[in-house]
């Protein structure tokens, strides 16, 4: 009876793992879109409303998604206390002490990172292209992870079962 308990717990675990795996694949996806629309919505504060960064950012991070609304609104107050200091510091020092909140690879991340990069000190025209850019780079980023979500959602869920279920005939 423990060892059918055991055995049913473990496949439960595994089965969990798998929905894990999963959840991870479609808020993947989920922030690589979120971060696109942050793009987006940046482009037309800075191209249509001429709004500075620091103003520009508040009001992004008012009708933003998370993890990026909580990111611009850190960036935001750094920027009203260290004024001293070059967004590029302050906008790469926030996004390292919130890398857990994103799901992003490492190349996806040194995008965002190469975003900070370029802000403030190019004209306004620069900073429209390089956010087009960036954008372009997330289409082909999103378009390629939204091809693996399906393979892999599948793989996942089968892949931590048939482990369970290895598992269990091991300890049997």
């Amino acid at each position: 009876m423990i060892k059918i308990l055991g055995a049913a717990l473990i496949l439960f675990v595994s089965f969990l793992f798998g929905l894990q795996q999963k959840q991870r694949l479609w808020e993947h996806v989920k922030q690589l879109v979120g971060c696109k629309e942050l793009l987006f919505m940046l482009s037309g504060e800075m191209s249509y409303a001429k709004a500075p960064l620091l103003e520009a950012f508040c009001h992004i991070s008012a009708r933003g998604k998370e993890p990026f609304s909580s990111f611009l609104k850190e960036v935001a107050s750094e920027m009203e206390r260290k004024r001293e200091q070059p967004l590029s510091n302050i906008w790469r020092s926030a996004l390292k002490r919130r890398r857990d909140e994103f799901y992003f690879s490492q190349e996806e991340f040194e995008l965002l990172e190469s975003l900070g990069d370029n802000f403030g000190y190019l004209d306004v025209q620069m900073q429209l292209n390089h956010l087009n850019l960036c954008m372009q780079q997330l289409d082909a980023k999103i378009v390629q992870a939204q091809g693996e979500l399906a393979a892999k959602q599948k793989l996942y869920q089968y892949l931590s079962v048939m482990c369970g279920l290895f598992f269990i005939l091991i300890l049997l």
